[in-house]
């Protein structure tokens, strides 16, 4: 049975992604959801919102048709000592921060894996973001074991993308197994989300599930298992957060 919460969901003020928020709703209400998070990409994607849309994603209601609906982003790693896309006036007001590799003119493919290694390592240590999206990427090697390594030692969980193997990229599914056996090995939390673009995706996670199963993940590290565990996740992310952080991106079209 899929889960009742995803935390990857994308609206169409990404050009790319094909669902309106009120449409992303409607669906995952239809379907019995109890929370999505809207998470559009940030800036330095060129695939992407203008930040009003980031910084404006607060005007949201907190439920909307029985949905909860959490407030988010997936930044984009910018460099290799924990630098991404978004800054202060939107961090401060987001409920859930999601991070990963695009392609961008600052962080580009196939870099080396010492380099792409040290990137996702130093951004889980500066304890800005809940979750690093879609690791088993092959455009961005990386070593998973200090990956996860430092995932455990920072409580930041690792995601499980569905679309990820559903052949958005090539090549994941023995990653992502890897990436869930050592997760478990090290007690990681991990999330199942779809990265959704097109509002009947919502929630349709069997195949990251079918690694989670293959593993024998525990299901008490799975975040989005249930609202329970989220809100103490969440809750325990709040604590470990900074409350300011360096703006580390900078852009002619990104000016508060």
């Amino acid at each position: 049975m899929d889960y009742k919460i995803d935390l990857h969901v994308h609206s169409n003020t990404n050009p790319h992604a094909f669902s309106t928020i009120e449409e992303n709703v409607t669906y995952a209400a239809e379907r019995g959801m109890k929370v999505i998070a809207i998470t559009n990409h940030g800036p330095a994607l060129l695939d992407t919102p203008h930040w009003w849309q980031l910084l404006n994603i607060r005007i949201l209601p907190k439920v909307i048709k029985g949905v909860r609906v959490l407030k988010g982003v997936e930044t984009n790693i910018v460099g290799e000592n924990g630098e991404f896309d978004i800054n202060q006036t939107i961090y401060q007001n987001l409920d859930i921060i999601l991070c990963g590799f695009h392609g961008t003119k600052e962080y580009h493919k196939y870099q080396p894996i010492e380099k792409n290694t040290r990137a996702a390592v130093n951004m889980i240590k500066t304890q800005k973001i809940d979750i690093l999206v879609h690791p088993g990427n092959k455009e961005f090697p990386i070593d998973f074991e200090a990956v996860v390594k430092a995932a455990k030692e920072n409580n930041v969980a690792l995601e499980i993308n569905n679309s990820s193997l559903g052949g958005t990229r090539a090549g994941s599914y023995e990653r992502c197994s890897e990436i869930a056996r050592l997760a478990k090995q090290y007690g990681c939390y991990i999330t199942v989300n779809t990265d959704s673009h097109y509002c009947r995706l919502i929630g349709h996670t069997d195949l990251a599930r079918k690694i989670v199963e293959e593993v024998g993940y525990p299901e008490e590290l799975i975040i989005n298992s249930s609202e329970e565990r989220l809100e103490k996740f969440l809750e325990m992310r709040r604590g470990l957060r900074p409350k300011e952080i360096k703006d580390t991106y900078i852009d002619d079209n990104f000016k508060y």
